[in-house]
């Protein structure tokens, strides 16, 4: 039986994220498969504020274990709660829904790749993590798609939804998106050959108001922010925009704007890896509305997901804490 909650501190909501795609494109989500954006527009004006923004930034190093690069801390994000029960994921498809506070939230496995073979197991809520990749024997050539997308989301897709975490709303109705994540990759970076994965939000809008619970693909825009990418795979589409600044956020990021399967996929992905950051997802936003080419006001935001794209190797991934708000 599957726990019925597991209890986090000062979190109203907690996001994950359905595969993002890479490279060629690729299909990404939950059962059955969804396909996953990734990509970013033409160069822009900013339109985000943060006047009261102090941002300082520490390094860490993928061979310690930590999150292979840069730790962010703005003040602009929101607390993540500890879990405090734990659980095994097991098989292609497997999910665990949690009751915190009374608002509800979704983790997992999500290896909707079928063209990729091997066995991949998160552990929830064991030794202070979120989740962690305890087997991982998939692969997928880096020129298409990942063996799937690990994570953990709030909003509604695939007839799975969560309750309490404010979604769907009308993106010229949000006022901030605080969201705090952090990951490990266990010492898997010091050997990039073996190891090929990205580090990643999934964000979903849809044209309509209600949100297209049911669906695996969304009508409107898929939105990625990469705190890592891997030599050898990419996101959906091409550059548009090179060492970017998003107002409100720290560091610069590359822009990459693509289509997945009719829908346009904007992807930020970070000039140098974070392993940890505290930030208003409504910067990215505001970002990608002014640039006119993916995401629009009228788009109704419906999904967030944070977690691992996994071309190879990857064991022992771990999210160490997550928390998403929509207000």
């Amino acid at each position: 039986m599957l726990p019925n909650s597991i209890t986090m501190r000062d979190t109203r909501f907690l996001a994950s994220a359905l595969a993002l795609s890479a490279a060629i494109g690729c299909d990404s989500g939950s059962e059955p498969s969804s396909d996953g954006p990734t990509s970013s527009g033409t160069s822009g004006n900013t339109v985000n504020t943060a006047s009261t923004q102090s941002t300082s930034a520490t390094s860490t190093t993928g061979s310690s274990g930590n999150g292979a690069g840069l730790v962010y801390t703005t003040g602009m994000g929101c607390t993540p709660g500890s879990l405090t029960t734990n659980y095994t994921l097991h098989g292609r498809w497997e999910k665990l829904k949690v009751a915190i506070d009374g608002l509800e939230y979704f983790l997992q496995v999500n290896q909707w790749n079928e063209a990729s073979p091997g066995t991949q197991t998160m552990q929830v809520g064991t030794d202070g993590y979120v989740f962690k990749m305890t087997a991982q024997g998939a692969t997928a050539p880096t020129n298409g798609g990942p063996t799937g997308f690990p994570s953990i989301f709030i909003g509604a897709n695939s007839n799975n939804a969560t309750s309490g975490s404010n979604l769907p709303k009308q993106v010229s109705s949000l006022s901030a998106v605080p969201t705090t994540w952090a990951w490990k990759d266990a010492g898997t970076l010091a050997d990039r050959n073996a190891h090929s994965y990205n580090a990643a939000y999934d964000v979903w809008f849809s044209e309509g108001a209600d949100g297209e619970p049911s669906a695996s693909h969304p009508s409107g825009a898929f939105l990625m922010v990469w705190y890592h990418k891997p030599f050898d795979a990419q996101p959906v589409g091409s550059i548009a925009e090179s060492n970017v600044t998003v107002d409100g956020v720290p560091g610069q990021w590359n822009v990459w704007i693509g289509n997945n399967n009719g829908t346009p996929i904007v992807s930020y992905t970070a000039t140098q890896s974070i392993s940890s950051m505290d930030f208003d997802l409504m910067d990215f936003i505001r970002h990608a509305v002014a640039r006119g080419d993916t995401v629009q006001n009228s788009h109704y935001l419906t999904n967030i997901f944070a977690g691992f794209e996994i071309w190879r190797g990857g064991l022992n991934l771990e999210t160490t804490s997550f928390c998403a708000e929509v207000l």
